[in-house]
């Protein structure tokens, strides 16, 4: 195929809107459709290769697929060669674990099935990702597994229906989407089923013929540069992604790819400097999302926007070298396929081992001081998970007394923090995370019941502020009155990854900002209790109402991901909020009555 100058430049129009929305610049916060158009350029190219070398009789399944570990390999090694590098300085040994697993996934191409697999509660936030844009490269990867050999296919037997082959593999993965959108929306994003549509989109547009002197060509060309920056600039952050919105850019892409020869349009993507950043819009998009997840993982309170638009030079910077001295050596023919082979399988297999290891060794916490009699890191997940055993919908024959804690995960929390201190002696407890007691009369005679049976019923506030009932009306209820006490929310920082490097002996001393969301969840809950009844955790833990402490006096760690907390952290929690007023005063009233 051709080379086509405007193409790179469109490269352009795709990778710089990225990095923009993925800086937080809120013009740009549709920016994420770069890579969208990405997959149709993608598409368009790869789609064009195969047919002509089908044409001529020369295509070979190997050829292609070492023309695609030239072109992706050597720069993807050495990205992730750099992230393991700096995590191992600047990462916890929960976020380390991750980019282990990342790293086996990414090798593998197949990180956005990763992703969809443990997205959910308690994945790590997918800022503190540095691979998590490799996801795209699986996509693509997995449709280049299928479509080359359904294009042999449908070439070999049926050459004039390869444009109806790419359009019905697009309307069933667009069909797809629009039924995944609500369905399966993690999947939707990052999986080839609802992305192939994109890439089907360029293919399709690759078998069409059009004009190069076609009347009004720039002007379709012009559209198309439109209707990309309409996404970009109207779209808002979070959408939905594939959707029918994402058709816009997609359109956009396909009608710059067919008419773009001439004009205005051709004269902009053509121009030097948006021809010179698509050349390195491979490495650009490789090299921004570490670059902007170390920064947050280094940083202790959230980084400005600025910062983030500051690295922006130092991704081009190192995407040019890593296109001088990286993609072009290795995508020259001056160097033979064997020698490539013997250079990139050596490493694929070492980021293999490695990231295996990191999986299977916790991330490594032996790299930093470990605190005498802490937990192995990662499991307070299966800590805070055991208090299930108590989801049941009875208390147990013969309890005098009998404590209902209600909540999600949070509450999961207090239950630890009661078992760990002795605070609930001689109760049984009944854990629900079901039971909202803003429902009142709806609840079903069981959950009824079970608050009517409960001598303390224990309300706990998530950590993220929630529309919910009144705690003054609950308090006033029959069912209710003088037995139930409210525990407010929790947090423990924006990123814990900068404490973990320090000394044991700095550890006690340790505080981190509080986020703004728990300070936000903290003032609404307040508003909306009875103070006498309100067991303020985040006043328990903070001097100043602003930070808490992130260890406890052995350096033992509070939290791993800043909400729940561990074993350490569930008896240095509860020592503190169960000699609360509110806390002592409702466990005196219900112990008085019972008397």
């Amino acid at each position: 195929m051709k080379h086509r100058r405007e193409i790179d430049g469109l490269r352009t129009i795709a990778v710089l809107p990225v990095l923009l929305s993925h800086a937080g610049v809120s013009l740009f916060a549709g920016g994420f459709v770069g890579v969208d158009v990405f997959f149709v350029i993608s598409g368009y190219l790869i789609t064009g290769i195969i047919l002509a070398e089908m044409d001529e009789r020369r295509f070979s399944i190997l050829r292609f697929y070492e023309r695609r570990t030239r072109r992706l390999l050597p720069a993807l090694f050495v990205v992730m060669a750099t992230c393991l590098l700096a995590g191992w300085f600047l990462m916890s040994a929960d976020a380390y674990q991750n980019l282990g697993q990342s790293i086996v996934a990414t090798t593998l191409f197949s990180n956005n099935i990763l992703l969809t697999v443990t997205s959910g509660y308690w994945d790590m936030e997918s800022q503190f990702k540095p691979l998590l844009h490799t996801w795209s490269l699986g996509v693509e990867e997995q449709y280049y597994i299928v479509v080359p050999l359904l294009l042999a296919l449908v070439h070999r037997f049926f050459r004039r229906h390869v444009p109806l082959a790419l359009a019905l593999v697009g309307i069933v993965s667009f069909a797809l989407s629009l039924w995944s959108m609500r369905a399966h929306p993690v999947g939707n994003f990052y999986l080839l089923h609802t992305r192939a549509w994109e890439l089907a989109a360029g293919g399709w547009a690759a078998t069409i013929r059009a004009p190069e002197d076609r009347p009004g060509s720039d002007a379709l060309s012009l559209l198309g540069l439109a209707l990309i920056a309409a996404a970009v600039l109207a779209l808002p952050e979070g959408s939905a992604s594939p959707s029918p919105a994402i058709l816009m850019p997609v359109a956009g892409t396909v009608l710059i790819l067919l008419y773009c020869r001439r004009g205005l349009a051709y004269r902009l993507l053509g121009s030097r400097p948006m021809v010179g950043i698509g050349l390195i819009s491979y490495s650009t998009y490789l090299w921004h999302q570490p670059l902007f997840a170390f920064l947050r993982i280094a940083s202790s309170s959230r980084p400005a926007t600025w910062q983030f638009v500051a690295l922006i030079p130092v991704a081009l910077a190192l995407a040019w070298a890593s296109w001088r001295f990286v993609e072009r050596p290795f995508r020259s023919k001056a160097m033979p396929f064997r020698t490539v082979a013997a250079i990139l399988l050596p490493a694929a297999l070492a980021l293999l081992a490695v990231g295996a290891l990191l999986h299977l060794r916790g991330g490594l916490p032996g790299r930093f001081d470990v605190a005498p009699g802490a937990d192995r890191p990662a499991t307070f997940k299966q800590y805070n998970m055991r208090v299930v055993d108590l989801k049941v919908d009875r208390f147990a024959a013969g309890a005098d007394k009998r404590a209902l804690i209600l909540g999600n995960s949070t509450g999961r929390d207090v239950v630890n923090m009661a078992r760990e201190t002795g605070a609930l002696p001689g109760y049984a407890i009944v854990y629900r995370d079901d039971l909202d007691l803003c429902d009142g009369p709806a609840l079903s005679a069981w959950k009824r019941a079970l608050v009517e049976a409960a001598t303390l019923v224990v309300l706990v506030y998530d950590h993220k502020p929630r529309n919910t009932c009144s705690g003054w009306q609950l308090a006033q209820r029959p069912d209710l009155y003088g037995k139930i006490v409210f525990v407010g929310p929790k947090d423990f920082g924006i990123n814990l990854n900068p404490y973990a490097r320090l000394p044991l002996a700095q550890r006690p001393r340790a505080q981190v900002p509080l986020s703004d969301i728990a300070l936000t969840a903290s003032r609404q809950y307040r508003a909306i209790t009875p103070p006498t009844l309100y067991v303020d955790v985040i006043a328990a833990l903070s001097r100043d109402g602003r930070h808490v402490p992130v260890y406890d006096r052995q350096g033992r760690i509070l939290s791993e991901d800043r909400v729940h907390v561990t074993r350490a952290g569930a008896r240095f929690v509860g020592q503190r909020i169960f000699q609360t007023p509110a806390w002592q005063h409702v466990i005196m009233r219900v112990e008085g009555a019972k008397r």
